[in-house]
C-alpha cells in the first residue's frame, strides 16, 4: 500500500498508515508519528481503530468520518459526547485531552460510536 490519499467519493475515513508492530486489528489507536498509528502511551488522544494490517505494516485505520464503528474499551464510557483516549495497550476510554466522539451505546467492554 501507499501512504496518504485512499480517496473514495471524496471521502477520506479510512486513510492508508503505517501500523507499529504492536498494534494489531481492532486496536484503538493514536498518532504516534507523520502517517503512523499505534497504542501509544496512556492518555494519548484516540485517532481511529485499525481495520487492516499488512505484513509490511502498512494498514487502515478507521478515523474522523468513518461513521458508526465498534471499539474496544476500558472503564465505564456514558452514552452522549465523550472526550476519548488511547489506554497504551489497545483499547479507548474517557480522558481529558481526548477526542471529541458520540458514543451511541457502551457494554461490555465494546463501545459503538460515531466518529
Amino acid at each position: 500500500m501507499k501512504h496518504g490519499n485512499l480517496v473514495f467519493q471524496g471521502q477520506n475515513a479510512f486513510p492508508t498508515m503505517h501500523v507499529e508492530a504492536a498494534a494489531i486489528i481492532g486496536d484503538c489507536v493514536t498518532h504516534t508519528a507523520a502517517a503512523t498509528a499505534g497504542r501509544g502511551a496512556d492518555g494519548n488522544p484516540f485517532l481511529g481503530k485499525v481495520l487492516t494490517k499488512e505484513a509490511d505494516g502498512e494498514g487502515t485505520v478507521a478515523t474522523e468520518g468513518a461513521g458508526f464503528i465498534d471499539i474496544p474499551t476500558v472503564g465505564t464510557l456514558a452514552t452522549g459526547y465523550q472526550l476519548l483516549v488511547v489506554d497504551g495497550a489497545g483499547k479507548a476510554k474517557v480522558g481529558a485531552n481526548g477526542t471529541r466522539v458520540l458514543v451511541n451505546i457502551a457494554q461490555n467492554g465494546i463501545a459503538n460510536i460515531k466518529f
